[in-house]
């Protein structure tokens, strides 16, 4: 297929979620849920790849073994606990899919890591330390901007791992398994000899950027100039972020390192905030 068409597809998926947010004037919370239905049929008919690439891109099948099935467990008590303690007794349902989506997401956890060799795990280090890093710059530069503290005291250390790894889990169902499993997957692909299918750092910026674009629905702006304005800048910040995400799902083979420094950027902008 060529690389047009496959950047074509992409474009023309991420407009149509948008399109649907917009129409139907979605929250945050919903807008995220209807990318469930929409990044499987697009890794089904349009990538026509099993729904196990989204999360380790060279699984052959969907297996936990025994260790996926004890990590599993564990991936699902925050989520859990949230959904039984929090969500279902204040009837807040959008919420309690959000948390069945991080309930999912933890098995697929599970299974990435089972996926994930040592080996990888070094190559894609060093997009996981950019990422993680220029992310969580850019969260305290927005604080600052704010008039808010950039640190946080010792017993919100608690809540900051509790912000992990409820993002941790859901990035395997929503978001970074959206934009990096299947999207990115979808206008780069390397192969074993050294050759690829796609330009490496055409291909991050423009998933990266699209990234970006995707937020305007689940953004209040007030004004035609507010929301002119928004563009370039969430372009310019998901860019940053997004393009070692790209690199570090590339060089790691799985969601794990990508989905844990947009777990840890998130974490730490809840805190803070």
């Amino acid at each position: 297929m060529p690389t047009a068409r496959k950047y074509i597809e992409v474009l023309a998926f991420v407009a149509v979620w948008m399109a649907a947010g917009w129409i139907f004037r979605l929250d945050a919370n919903a807008y995220l849920l209807l990318g469930v239905p929409l990044v499987a049929l697009f890794q089904l008919f349009i990538r026509r790849q099993p729904l196990q690439k989204l999360w380790a891109r060279d699984a052959t099948s969907f297996r936990l073994g025994l260790v996926g099935i004890v990590l599993a467990a564990l991936f699902i008590l925050a989520p859990g606990y949230d959904l039984v303690i929090v969500a279902l007794p204040k009837r807040l349902w959008v919420v309690a899919l959000w948390l069945l989506c991080a309930l999912a997401g933890a098995v697929f956890a599970a299974f990435a890591l089972r996926q994930q060799h040592a080996s990888a795990t070094r190559r894609g280090l060093r997009g996981f330390i950019a990422a993680v890093l220029i992310g969580v710059a850019i969260m305290a530069a927005g604080a600052l901007a704010r008039h808010h503290s950039i640190g946080f005291p010792l017993p919100k250390l608690f809540f900051l791992l509790k912000q992990f790894l409820l993002y941790f889990a859901v990035s395997f169902a929503l978001e970074e398994v959206a934009f990096r499993g299947a999207l990115d997957s979808h206008v780069y692909q390397p192969r074993s000899n050294g050759q690829a299918i796609g330009s490496p750092w055409l291909s991050a910026i423009f998933v990266s950027a699209l990234w970006g674009v995707w937020h305007l629905p689940t953004l209040s702006i007030p004004s035609a100039p507010a929301f002119a304005a928004a563009i370039p800048a969430l372009i310019i910040v998901h860019t940053l972020v997004g393009v070692p995400l790209s690199f570090c799902w590339r060089a790691s083979g799985t969601l794990v390192l990508p989905a844990a420094a947009h777990a840890l950027i998130d974490a730490y902008r809840n805190t803070i905030s």
